[in-house]
Parts: structure tokens; sequence; C-alpha cells
């Protein structure tokens, strides 16, 4: 079952496409505007989402910003809107998945969502990012190694990516608290650290010290991937062979014997 949110403020239209919904079984949540939406989507896992563009509440700029920062780039949008050509080019430049004319129709509705779903699913052919010995799966919301697998919850995952995608470089309080929270930094600080400190416990389950998460002080937090140093596995066993091996150097002094 898909849970599937709803932009849909004309009554009639919402229960069409509601009803058509519901009957192929997918779980529906009904929001006002973008706003509450986003706020619930980013606490949420939501597959897809229907929204009426000719609606004033409807943002498709922030909705398609949503998808691209909140790191889900499985999430199907459609939209919905009166039958104007320019309404549904507007749409689909702009980056939503398709768009069904008004009166909608269920059955069109639904073969149309069906059909986005599985062109967005080929589309997000990466499952993650990749750093060092560390992958982020973002289908399991986890950080996986060889040995080790660690759940994330959604901020987590939002926040290890956006950190990885940037490694070594810094990333700001600011643009964690807009892309993950949508808020200012001021009204997230302190749930920007909790996670923070979260996120670096869970990275060192999976990576040791491989991975290091630096707080950069007055600007914001870094992901540093560690090279290790001195002497390499082949040269500590070489040098363990030669300890435990007879001299056989001619050229060596041989021991003096005992008086």
């Amino acid at each position: 079952m898909k849970k599937t949110a709803l932009l849909i403020e004309d009554k009639e239209t919402q229960l069409i496409v509601r009803t058509a919904l519901e009957c192929a079984g997918f779980e529906i949540e009904i929001y006002a505007s973008t706003v509450p939406l986003l706020r619930a989507i980013k606490r949420d896992v939501h597959g897809v989402v229907v929204a009426d563009v000719d609606n004033a509440g409807t943002d498709c700029g922030a909705l398609l910003a949503w998808r691209h920062n909140w790191l889900n780039p499985a999430v199907t949008l459609v939209a919905i809107g009166s039958a104007d050509a320019l309404a549904a080019a507007e749409a689909l430049n702009a980056g939503m998945d398709d768009f069904v004319a008004k009166p909608v129709r269920g059955a069109e509705l639904l073969a149309r969502i069906g059909a986005a779903i599985r062109r967005r699913q080929q589309a997000v052919a990466p499952t993650g990012l990749t750093l060092a010995n560390c992958r982020i799966d973002l289908a399991a919301s986890a950080i996986i190694s060889s040995t080790t697998r660690v759940e994330l919850t959604s901020r987590e995952l939002a926040l290890a990516q956006l950190l990885f995608e940037s490694a070594g470089q810094v990333v700001t309080r600011a643009k964690l608290a807009h892309d993950v929270w949508g808020q200012s930094d001021e009204l997230t600080g302190h749930s920007i650290e909790q996670h923070i400190y979260q996120l670096r416990r869970k990275l060192k389950r999976c990576s040791g010290d491989t991975i290091t998460l630096r707080g950069v002080y007055g600007s914001g937090y870094r992901i540093d991937v560690t090279t290790p140093t001195g002497p390499s596995l082949a040269t500590k066993l070489a040098n363990l062979a030669a300890l435990s091996s007879p001299n056989t150097d001619p050229t060596s002094p041989s021991p003096s014997p005992l008086a």
C-alpha cells in the first residue's frame, strides 16, 4: 500500500480522486496547502503526491524542491488541473511526473499514476551514495558496510546524504535547517545538534574511524574520510617475516663466542 498525499481543495474533485485511489488500495491523507503537506511528508514516507495546480495553495516548485532536497527521488508527483494545454505544459516542464486534466476520471487517474510510478522507479537507478567503506541505502533508510547495517530515521537519512554529497566540504547549519526541516536554523538548532549526535554514533558503528563527522565552529558540519597512515599491510608483513627469519647475510658479523 502506498501512502498518498492529496493537495486538492475542490471537494468534488477531491472525492473522485480519493475514492479511486482508496479503491485501488492507496492510503490517503489530505492537506489544504503546500506548507502543511511538506511538514508532514518530511516526517513520514509518502509514495505519491497528487496536487491540484488550480489551488492557490499549491506550489509545484516547492514540491519538486522537496523531492530533490529531502532525498526521496522515488516519490511520484502527479498534477491535476483544468483542461488547459498551458497548465499541463507548465506542470510537466517544471518536473511533475504527469498531468491529469479535469474533470478527473478515476480509471484514467489510476492508469496515469501507475505509469508515472513505473517511470519514476526506472529513473531512480542509484540506490544511494558510497563513501569509503559505507553506503547509504535510500530505499532501506540505512547505512551499510561490508559487516554492519545501521538503521537511520528519515531525518538522519536526509542529513547523511547531504553530508555524503558534500564530503570534505562544510554544510552550513542554515542549509541543513532549510533542506531537512524546512525552517531556519534558529528554530531547529537544538534538533540539528541532537540528530548530528545520533548520526555521528551510527557512522562510527558502521565505519569505525574511517568516516568522521566533524563540527565546524560557527559554520556547520563536515564529513571527512580518514586515510590510513603508516606502513602498508604488505610492508608490515614483510618486516615481520624479516624479524622472524634467521640472518643469512654473509656480510653480517657473526655473534661473538662466549668467553
